[in-house]
């Protein structure tokens, strides 16, 4: 790990959206583990949690059209700043249940907003079946991990097979590589028009070149997954699903390479207080498509929370 220049690409890629994040180190109580927590805005308070390989700046480009809300910008275990956690496919369960509220209890907060993605997303769906006290409402950015039915991506695949996770572990991180990725979970739209920014690239790269995000998370992954793809005995259970009582919005990509609308729906139609929005050319991490229109979706999500929630 090289913390000064992943800090320096940070700090770029923040002063490009023109804002400047406050940073606070917490030890999450249950899980035994420390994580770095930026912080932006003032108002009611969001987490977001980020999905993976990825870390909690990843959020950067959203966060700036969010003002009138704290936005707690977490790095999950393992990735960015934060310290390491072995996550398996027998302490996920747990680890999911426990996440946000231990993040929030670490901060200092009786419960709040969530914002979601990927594994972040399946992490969220988790902690709101099994501690539904701590969120309030919250916004899933498309397909969370192990949606039920949906799909695995190849280069997740590649992850699965030993000999080819050596491989490409030992080739130099480049944009090329990350361009072929963002393509395979459905932004070639965004791509096409001239991609995600040059700063945000940048970033991305300091990340996998800097932090041991790619060990931990890409570790992660290894574990859960085969040539074939995740097991589907590892997908969100129904029950969690049907547990999930916190009114929820899915702002879902239709080009989602992890799953369309199908996969969407199925999750949708298993939770009780849950809609969905499908949104045509926008990939995986629809915010990165476009950040302003996701955050108008966003914001109007939130706002529509009761009054004695936004008072809490």
């Amino acid at each position: 790990m090289n913390e000064v220049k992943y800090r320096e690409a940070e700090k770029e890629l923040w002063d490009s959206v023109g804002l400047s994040p406050t940073e606070t180190y917490v030890d999450l109580p249950r899980l035994g583990v420390r994580v770095r927590v930026q912080e932006v805005g003032e108002g009611e308070p969001v987490l977001f949690i980020h999905g993976g390989p990825n870390t909690g700046s990843t959020w950067a480009p959203l966060v700036r059209h969010l003002s009138g809300y704290r936005c707690l910008i977490v790095d999950r275990p393992g990735t960015g700043l934060s310290e390491p956690y072995l996550i398996t496919r027998e302490n996920l369960p747990e680890f999911g249940d426990r996440f946000v509220g231990d993040v929030l209890t670490a901060l200092g907060l009786e419960s709040a907003h969530i914002v979601a993605s990927s594994f972040g997303g399946m992490l969220a769906l988790r902690s709101a079946a099994s501690e539904p006290q701590f969120v309030r409402r919250m916004v899933q950015m498309a397909a969370p991990a192990l949606a039920p039915g949906s799909a695995t991506p190849p280069f997740m695949r590649v992850m699965g097979i030993a000999p080819l996770r050596w491989l490409v572990s030992k080739l130099p991180p480049n944009q090329k590589a990350n361009d072929a990725i963002l393509r395979q979970i459905g932004h070639g739209v965004t791509l096409d028009a001239g991609g995600f920014g040059e700063l945000f690239d940048d970033w991305y790269l300091a990340m996998q070149r800097y932090t041991d995000t790619m060990e931990h998370d890409g570790g992660m992954i290894s574990r859960m997954v085969t040539w074939r793809g995740f097991d589907p005995a590892d997908s969100i259970p129904d029950s969690v699903l049907a547990g999930v009582e916190t009114p929820t919005v899915f702002l879902w990509g239709e080009d989602d390479g992890f799953g369309g609308e199908d996969v969407a729906r199925g999750v949708v139609g298993r939770m009780p207080n849950a809609q969905l929005v499908m949104i045509p050319g926008f990939g995986h991490l629809p915010w990165l498509d476009d950040p302003a229109a996701i955050a108008k979706q966003t914001v109007g999500w939130l706002a529509d929370a009761p009054s004695e929630q936004r008072s809490a």
